[in-house]
């Protein structure tokens, strides 16, 4: 009897507990002493270590867990004053996180799973919250919680908090350094602006003009609760839509393939969603990504656009343009470097200038763009599947506000990334 239940697959709960080197070690006469209900009582502890042992799932649904640590050190100079800060994600969307992931197959045809990933977020809900005067404020949130089932016929519709069918849709890069370098603005959007003509901090902050074209809050840019449906690739397009989380709606389109010595891959998707603000007013988002990548040289570009329009007559639009060279010149792995740019047209977000007892005293109102200057270099590290990378970036921004026009603010990030 204890024979058997060694060979069965519930001894591995068992070894989880410790309890099978007791076992291998009773001889079948000792087993006998335990009495008629020894196996009863071996099934009650077997069922409670599969109900409690998380390294491996159930006997049924896999568990794996997976994800990266991101952190480095973020110097800033916004024209006034300076400082250098140990971030614990460096003020972006990537920051660190772990997953627990798992899935089932039904049969041939059907599978499901699920997905819970938790990220280290800071205080702001932009995932951004460094500024002048805060160097750290990080804490853990709910990313992603949601389950899923999947036909290979029919496509794979997933249920919870997840990235909706247009989340990061323009982020399209096949230069793999998005740990370094992303479409969307997070570094320094939770910095304040400078009044001008004092240079005192004043309660509005970059994300005032990147916004919604550079970070896409308002855009759905974030997590949502949602039905989402994701078709079969098909000559390699992929189709998704997602409904949810107050009347949100979105489609999407996704091509990846190769002609020649060049990978190609695009997206464009459009979003709409009820009732953003108090007054009830809609929002319309469009925007796409593209890169291409020639294969023997590395040399790769990767673009985006965006429009966000609402019905209060706020029209949006930013681009974004990466170009460089990927190639493998040391033993360590690849190298990319690369230069970029960005401009980022009459934001929507940010603080409101004329509140009492805010440095400056008048709304940040009429037209505004920010221009992104930058370059960087970014090593990957095979070995220890690490990404190591530095990079500098400028903003500008142009203000029909003369209160902050003219602002600037210089970062430099030197960060790294490890996967487990």
């Amino acid at each position: 009897m204890i024979g058997g239940l060694i060979k069965s697959n519930r001894m591995a709960a068992l070894a989880g507990a410790g309890v099978i080197a007791g076992l291998m070690s009773v001889s079948p006469a000792q087993a006998a002493d335990f009495g008629g209900d020894c196996c009863a009582d071996l099934e009650e502890r077997v069922a409670t270590l599969e109900a409690t042992t998380a390294r491996k799932g159930n006997r049924k649904v896999s568990l794996t867990i997976s994800g990266w640590v991101n952190t480095g050190l973020f110097i800033w100079d916004d024209g006034y004053d300076s400082d250098a800060y140990v971030t614990a994600d460096n003020g972006t969307t990537l920051g660190s996180r772990i997953t627990f992931a798992g899935s089932a197959k039904i049969n041939s045809e059907w599978s499901a799973g699920y997905d819970i990933t938790i990220e280290v977020q800071q205080d702001d809900v932009l995932l951004a919250g460094l500024n002048q005067t805060n160097d750290d404020g990080t804490n853990f949130g709910l990313l992603y919680s949601n389950m899923w089932i999947k036909s290979e016929r029919i496509g794979k519709v997933t249920i919870g908090q997840q990235s909706h069918s247009t989340d990061n849709i323009s982020i399209v890069d096949l230069s793999g350094t998005l740990f370094s370098s992303l479409p969307i603005v997070f570094e320094g959007i939770t910095f304040n602006l400078r009044n001008q003509a004092t240079g005192a901090l004043i309660d509005a902050t970059w994300s005032s003009s990147l916004s919604c074209g550079g970070i896409g809050f308002d855009c759905n840019g974030i997590p949502q609760n949602v039905i989402r449906y994701d078709s079969p690739t098909i000559s390699g397009f992929t189709v998704s839509a997602s409904w949810g989380e107050n009347d949100f709606w979105d489609v999407a389109l996704r091509y990846s393939g190769e002609f020649g010595d060049f990978k190609v891959a695009a997206a464009i998707g459009y979003a709409e969603l009820s009732g953003l603000d108090a007054a009830g007013n809609d929002t319309e988002t469009l925007e796409g990504g593209a890169s291409i990548m020639h294969t023997p040289t590395g040399i790769f570009v990767a673009g985006s656009i965006n429009n966000f329009e609402t019905d209060a007559g706020i029209d949006s639009n930013s681009y974004f343009i990466k170009a460089g060279i990927k190639q493998r010149w040391n033993s360590l792995g690849h190298t990319a470097i690369y230069g970029e740019y960005g401009s980022y047209e009459d934001g929507v977000l940010g603080g409101d200038l004329s509140a009492p007892g805010v440095a400056g005293g008048a709304a940040l109102v009429g037209t505004s763009e920010v221009e992104r200057f930058g370059v960087g270099i970014h090593q990957w590290i095979d070995a220890a599947a690490m990404q190591v990378y530095a990079k500098w970036d400028h903003l500008e921004l142009e203000s029909s506000n003369a209160l902050v026009d003219d602002n600037e603010l210089d970062m430099f990030t030197l960060g790294g990334v490890i996967f487990f």
